[in-house]
């Protein structure tokens, strides 16, 4: 505000994941391979899920015998949600990633779980859309919906003839 210098925050619910990928081709047989499925990515238009959490991500780091489901159904926009866990010994921390139709989610908040092998998690960014109950999370294996964040990638070629792109993501929202 211009008369009290005080500042307001408003919730825009954005929230995306970027990524900057480098691939490296050999020889032109395998830069026009690569070339040729950068074009069939259609741009930003153009979507396709990969598995790309943080790069030093090795978890889940709780313990997981097998990827929980939605125990209680949230609207979207919710930051809290509730797993059925398989067992007694799961348990997820804060710091891991999961997928929820197809977006990826870090877990902000972990409550421990309960005795019916329940646990409340707390997420980023905020649901994008309403879950059900039973609908399936991937824990083990987190991934998201990714889309070129241009049309533009770059192209570099080395004194060896090694030829690298460098293309830019985002998860598609």
């Amino acid at each position: 505000s211009p008369y009290s210098f005080a500042q307001t925050a408003y919730d825009f619910m954005g929230g995306t994941w970027a990524a900057e990928l480098t691939l490296a081709a050999f020889d032109a047989r395998e830069s026009a391979a690569i070339s040729a499925w950068l074009a069939g990515l259609n741009g930003p238009a153009g979507r396709f899920e990969l598995d790309m959490a943080a790069m030093d991500y090795d978890g889940p780091w709780g313990t997981i015998t097998a990827d929980p489901v939605v125990a209680v159904a949230a609207s979207a926009r919710a930051q809290t949600l509730v797993l059925q866990l398989a067992t007694a010994a799961d348990t997820i921390i804060v710091g891991d990633y999961l997928t929820l139709d197809g977006h990826l989610h870090i877990v902000t908040g972990a409550e421990a779980p309960t005795a019916a092998f329940r646990q409340t998690l707390t997420l980023w960014p905020r649901l994008r859309a309403p879950v059900a109950a039973g609908d399936p999370v991937a824990l083990r294996a987190p991934y998201g919906s990714w889309a070129l964040a241009g049309p533009e990638t770059a192209l570099s070629v080395s004194q060896a003839r090694l030829r690298t792109r460098t293309l830019q993501l985002v998860e598609a929202l």
